[in-house]
């Protein structure tokens, strides 16, 4: 179909190399730069699967979903969406409802927060041959000790980096501008 940037076709093709190698695979690549793409491209792929989409806000993920349906990408009636805090609030009943074949983990880095860890892996320990698809602009958990979460729940299994560098030399990503008559401190 043709719906990801060259960038993310790269990463995306990496992706399905991992998940089949090892069943994990995050993309560590800027804000922008169309990472939530890549999980949406896996889901049409994978028409028979049911993938759970893990996000820290309702708001972030219908974003990334008007977004991929305003390009063209079609309806994704595989795919269910919980938020971290939702997760942590589900009964043993309901989580053994959920049967997910993959679970993309969006903002991966947040996953790392005391409660919302929790119920990752938990969730995670339930569905052992479920597919991981970490997505982030950063692995660490920066207010959380600094763990680095594509160790924690990937195991360095990285498919993609970018750096935000890497990103505006490529002509991914607009450099920063500073607005016209924005003050400065120093």
């Amino acid at each position: 179909m043709g719906l990801l940037f060259p960038h993310n076709q790269t990463a995306y093709e990496a992706t399905i190399a991992m998940l089949e190698e090892t069943g994990k695979a995050c993309i560590i690549h800027p804000t922008g730069t169309g990472k939530s793409f890549i999980g949406f491209q896996l889901t049409a792929d994978n028409p028979d699967k049911k993938i759970l989409w893990l996000s820290p806000s309702e708001y972030i993920f219908r974003t990334q979903l008007e977004n991929w349906q305003e390009v063209g990408g079609p309806e994704l009636p595989n795919l269910s969406f919980l938020t971290y805090a939702k997760l942590m609030l589900l009964s043993d009943d309901e989580l053994a409802e959920l049967k997910p074949d993959d679970i993309v983990i969006d903002e991966l880095h947040r996953a790392g927060a005391c409660k919302w860890n929790s119920a990752v892996v938990k969730l995670i320990s339930l569905y052992p041959k479920a597919k991981l698809l970490g997505l982030t602009a950063t692995n660490i958990c920066y207010l959380d000790k600094q763990r680095d979460m594509a160790s924690e729940l990937f195991d360095d299994n990285i498919a993609s980096r970018m750096t935000l560098g890497e990103a505006i030399v490529r002509g991914i990503l607009n450099p920063p501008k500073k607005a016209f008559g924005q003050k400065t401190w120093s």
